[in-house]
């Protein structure tokens, strides 16, 4: 009776650390398998369909960058500061061999639904929606490097090492592009604030 009950616990996920998440996934542990998975399905899948756009696609994709994350896991590979930087990391070289295998590197227009609010009025949700699709507009004019930082550290909330990691960069490269990215920004959006639509 007693084991039955504690092996019922350790099916019970529990929230876990970086740290134990990492230890727990390179062990191949179900349950952490799971934690990461359900913890980082839905940033993948953003990412993804900002960079690609067809839903299958997106799906298949997805799905492709948490089998090479547990193939990365079993051979011992993981994060060293931030899991988020890490897989979002083998989200774009995902995306990369996509389009490699594709021969073009198009980008779709950003869901203009993705910032809109749902408890604006009909003229605030109409204002709301143009400087959104200004903003998206905008944000295509960016280089690529320009574009994944803005998409990960403000659509995606990801912080500067996560994002240089996902990157292969250094943080002060990426605080770099960033600067050039906003600066460029407020360049082609000029009427209002950033900060309103970001």
């Amino acid at each position: 009776m007693l084991s039955n009950f504690l092996a019922l616990l350790a099916t019970i996920a529990l929230p876990m650390n970086d740290t134990e998440l990492l230890a727990r996934a390179k062990a191949l542990e179900p349950a952490a398998l799971r934690a990461m998975h359900e913890r980082f399905y839905g940033q993948v899948a953003r990412y993804i369909q900002f960079k690609v756009g067809d839903p299958a696609t997106v799906e298949d994709l997805t799905g492709e960058v948490f089998v090479r994350a547990l193939e990365g896991l079993r051979r011992g590979q993981g994060w060293q500061e931030s899991p988020g930087g890490w897989i979002m990391g083998i989200a774009r070289h995902v995306v990369t061999d996509h389009y490699r295998r594709q021969e073009k590197m198009k980008e779709v227009e950003l869901d203009e639904r993705i910032a809109a609010s749902d408890e604006a009025g009909p003229s605030q949700h109409a204002l709301r929606n143009e400087r959104t699709h200004q903003l998206m507009q905008a944000i295509q004019q960016l280089t690529e490097e320009q574009r994944d930082v803005i998409l990960l550290r403000f659509m995606e909330g990801i912080d500067i090492s996560g994002v240089a990691r996902a990157l292969n960069k250094t943080p002060g490269a990426i605080k770099a592009l960033q600067f050039r990215a906003m600066r460029t920004l407020a360049e082609l959006l000029p009427s209002h604030s950033l900060e309103d639509t970001v």
